[in-house]
């Protein structure tokens, strides 16, 4: 332990006392500490039978704890985040430290957990894997009020962040259905790939799609994106639905006029908005039904119409969601019509979705 408890031998009440390198030495008489004493020789006097004397020692040396984290922390995309972290901590504030805390060990843990789990909380898991250290580290630097407050001071440096592949703790902790728990861990793979880990391929995902012919095929899905698990056995034949696919329907519109769609960004699924108002909740009888327990049942909708000029144009409505709608980093007045410009992120609740328009 860094705190040592001792009761000084004393003549006639006098005690001469030796403070060595490195510590603080606490006088406390009756429990009321009186005198902090640094690297030395000490001379104290203290009444007989009417003073209890003790001379607490504390390790003023740069220690280090090492903080370990098992799953316990979510990152904002709801993936779940080891970190490892390598603390040098340092008593600035012996009295605090010693007289007002039980346990200050345990005390600094948890001050720095809980600011590590809102720093987690903030990154996604593409900013995890290529800046997550960093801005881990700044982080909690940036809150040394609260661990000074404990009567530490401390430097921090993060020595790893992986992500557990634990399917029944995110499920347990999200709520997740099926379906969902499956387009997150394969966007959480085919992140990490982009992100320089060639190791893990990219996930292959499953298209249904419903009416059209080979080359409307070729003008709606981008090369990269999909892969079907079996070849058109012509122009108008339905391909087999797999039960497993993660993707939701597409609805091919006439190739000749411009084609909106919504790209799902973690896992590239992929639906074109081929009717107004294509409706979005958590409801099966909307358009594009999202598996989210914080969605709204009728979330938003997107409608089509021409401005004054005869162009067409697409806006997002927020009908009156609980969490809102953000197109960006905006929150959307609740229906108040936003126009939309192609490449716009739309984010609802956990998922995020990128606006597409293809001109004919």
């Amino acid at each position: 332990s860094f705190i040592q408890t001792l009761t000084p031998e004393r003549w006639l009440g006098w005690s001469m006392d030796f403070i060595g390198a490195g510590y603080i030495g606490l006088l406390v008489k009756n429990g009321r500490c009186v005198r902090i004493w640094y690297p030395g020789r000490h001379l104290s006097f203290a009444l007989p039978w009417l003073e209890k004397c003790e001379l607490i020692l504390v390790d003023g040396k740069l220690r280090n704890l090492q903080i370990i984290s098992q799953g316990d922390f979510l990152s904002r995309d709801q993936y779940l985040v080891n970190v490892s972290l390598n603390v040098m901590y340092q008593v600035v504030d012996p009295a605090r430290v010693v007289l007002e805390i039980s346990d200050p060990i345990t005390a600094l843990t948890s001050e720095i957990k809980d600011n590590l789990g809102v720093a987690i909380g903030q990154l996604s898991v593409e900013q995890l894997l290529n800046q997550g250290r960093v801005r881990i580290r700044n982080y909690l630097l940036e809150h040394t009020d609260a661990y000074y407050a404990l009567g530490f001071n401390i430097d921090v440096r993060v020595s790893d962040i992986s992500f557990p592949q634990t399917r029944g703790v995110i499920r347990q902790v999200e709520g997740m259905s099926a379906r969902q728990e499956a387009e997150y861990e394969a966007g959480l793979q085919m992140q990490i790939a982009q992100a320089g880990r060639p190791d893990i391929q990219p996930p292959v995902q499953q298209v249904n799609i419903i009416s059209g012919n080979d080359s409307d095929l070729d003008d709606t899905l981008q090369d990269g994106s999909f892969a079907l698990k079996q070849e058109l056995t012509s122009a108008k034949a339905l391909p087999t639905q797999s039960p497993m696919g993660l993707a939701p329907t597409l609805l091919l519109p006439n190739p000749e006029r411009v084609i909106a769609r919504l790209v799902n960004r973690l896992s590239g699924a992929s639906i074109v908005i081929s009717i107004t108002p294509f409706t979005i909740g958590r409801e099966a009888n909307n358009n594009l039904v999202l598996e989210d327990p914080l969605c709204s049942r009728n979330h938003a909708k997107i409608i089509q119409d021409t401005d004054a000029e005869g162009n067409l144009r697409y806006q997002l409505i927020d009908v009156g969601s609980s969490n809102g709608t953000f197109v960006g980093e905006q929150l959307l007045a609740a229906h108040q019509p936003f126009r939309l410009s192609s490449e716009d992120i739309i984010r609802i609740c956990t998922q995020e979705w990128r606006f597409q328009v293809t001109e004919p």
